[in-house]
């Protein structure tokens, strides 16, 4: 009976540290996309000042460099999972 109680202690304690150890990684996705809107904004921001076609321009590339960040983070992301996945217990 011992030895139940405490493989079962033994299996909590491993779930609840792998949880613990994802939890800095999902802050650093939030950063990377909190770090990427603001730089968008900021671009956004600096593109008021242009106007015609440069304006236009500016913001598609403000637009798309915003999409691309977020997309790396997100793939960053997902690595990091995939990997977490296939570590040796």
């Amino acid at each position: 009976m011992k030895r139940i109680i405490g493989m079962a202690a033994a299996v909590i304690c491993g779930a609840s540290l792998s949880a613990m150890a994802a939890a800095p990684e999902r802050a650093d996705l939030k950063a990377d996309k909190a770090q990427a809107k603001a730089d968008y904004t900021a671009a956004k921001a600096d593109c008021k000042k242009l106007e015609g076609d440069a304006k236009r321009d500016c913001k598609k590339e403000a637009r798309a460099t915003y999409k691309a960040t977020k997309k790396s983070a997100k793939a960053t992301e997902e690595s990091r999972d995939e990997a977490r996945e296939h570590q040796p217990k």
